[in-house]
């Protein structure tokens, strides 16, 4: 038998019992007492049970699509999942692959019809086993919330891991405050981005990379690789409170993966948690140009027919529609995102006016009216033929059906014709017995 190796280990779990080391351990041991060939094993560190988008996994997965092995040894079926559903699907997938499971320590194997029940009973377990403990995390977790806690703090601070103490980081700090003078001098948020990022300032994901080891997701980067500063982490950074000392806690929730924003006068609200990088009156009075600067929402207004439907192909953003004036007429022209908030050094100039996506939208519809057009013509014709062809066919599997009856009837009578010579030969037969007897 060819054997995979898998443990896991999550933040719930105890963490002497169930180390990766102590499952692959017991995972060994099984194999080796029943004389098992080790082919690979896979682990998942701090991974949640009921999450199945795992790298040991995939490893797993890997190896069994490529027909390498036949059991998959685990020490417990908790640690391959404590979703019930999910886990259950797994475990057909690794059959359908002939691929069994079996479980060190509960002695359970799901190539064994009568574990079945077993196996589903553990799901069962497992299962609410896992939203118990996520019920109580988040109780845990608001508590601390109301307590004051952050986990990442925002751009401008630190953590110090060892106290837990919020230290302010220089360098983001001055880009911070940078950001402000700028805005109160008049810049916009999307000038203030491009000074930004000809100064070459730390952008908050580029500081972030650098303190964890990787990226965010949706990180701005250039065509060459530099971090660039947004219209939108310009705007995060100018509402950002924590700047004035203030730190807000539970403005959102989170209930399978989604967020609900939670009504400020809900929030858990801490003075002089942060050490103060911009002034309670100067924040305020960003606020207050933020306010009278918001644009008005366009639901009154026209919507644009391409909006949202165009791709730049050189970096992925959507293209926008922008009114452009030329000799007193308007035109609508679309532009690559990218290009019109970063500029060149994130994406090249795109753009194409609605007059053009008009006519080739309408040179498209054309093509497509004479195709649908002559397919139509073709399938008519096809119905005409078939339908002159119909009383024949009629005909011909009427007359098919009758050499079937007439056959069936002919066997009907050779197995009678075979049946009654079998009853005279068995008569005969019984007849010569009974005179030599």
């Amino acid at each position: 038998m060819r054997v995979w190796l898998y443990a896991r280990l999550s933040n719930d779990d105890d963490r002497e019992m169930n180390s990766l080391l102590n499952q692959r351990e017991i995972c060994q041991a099984f194999a080796e007492q029943h004389r098992y060939a080790i082919v690979g094993q896979s682990f998942d560190d701090n991974i949640s049970g009921m999450s199945f988008d795992r790298r040991g996994l995939d490893e797993l997965m890997a190896a069994v699509d490529a027909d390498k092995i036949d059991v998959v040894i685990v020490k417990d079926l908790s640690r391959l999942g404590r979703h019930r559903t999910q886990t259950a699907l797994f475990i057909d997938y690794l059959r359908e692959h002939q691929v069994r499971v079996i479980s060190a320590t509960e002695g359970v194997d799901t190539f064994r019809d009568e574990d079945d029940l077993i196996i589903g009973v553990r799901g069962l377990m497992n299962d609410y086993y896992a939203k118990d403990i996520g019920k109580k995390i988040r109780a845990g977790y608001r508590q601390k919330q109301r307590e004051g806690i952050v986990i990442t703090p925002p751009f401008g601070y630190w953590k110090d891991r060892n106290t837990g103490q919020i230290k302010v980081d220089t360098e983001a700090a001055v880009t911070v405050q940078l950001i402000y003078s700028l805005y109160l001098q008049g810049c916009g948020q999307k000038e203030i981005a491009r000074r930004l990022n000809a100064a070459r300032r730390k952008t908050p994901a580029q500081l972030r990379a650098e303190r964890c080891g990787r990226e965010v997701r949706q990180t701005h980067k250039t065509r060459d690789g530099q971090f660039l500063w947004t219209y939108a982490s310009v705007k995060n950074i100018l509402v950002e409170e924590a700047y004035t000392g203030v730190l807000n806690n539970h403005r959102r929730e989170y209930n399978n993966g989604k967020a609900k924003h939670i009504d400020k006068t809900d929030w858990y609200r801490h003075e002089g948690f942060f050490p103060v990088i911009i002034g309670k009156q100067e924040w305020e009075q960003v606020q207050r140009l933020l306010k009278q600067q918001a644009r008005p929402a366009n639901g009154n207004q026209a919507k644009h027919r391409y909006a949202g439907l165009l791709t730049c192909q050189e970096c992925g953003n959507t293209f926008i529609p922008m009114i452009r004036c030329w000799n007193g007429k308007s035109r609508v022209e679309y532009v690559c995102r990218g290009y019109h908030r970063n500029g060149k050094s994130y994406c090249s100039s795109h753009r194409i006016h609605e007059e053009v996506l008009d006519a080739a939208v309408q040179e498209y519809a054309e093509v497509m009216r004479k195709q649908c057009t002559e397919e139509l013509k073709r399938l008519v014709q096809m119905q005409k033929m078939w339908a002159l062809r119909k009383p024949i066919l009629d005909a011909h599997i009427l007359s098919l059906q009758e050499n079937i009856r007439r056959l069936e009837e002919g066997i009907d009578m050779l197995v009678m014709e075979k049946l009654s010579n079998c009853v005279v030969c068995n008569n005969s037969t019984s007849h010569i017995c009974r005179n030599d007897s």
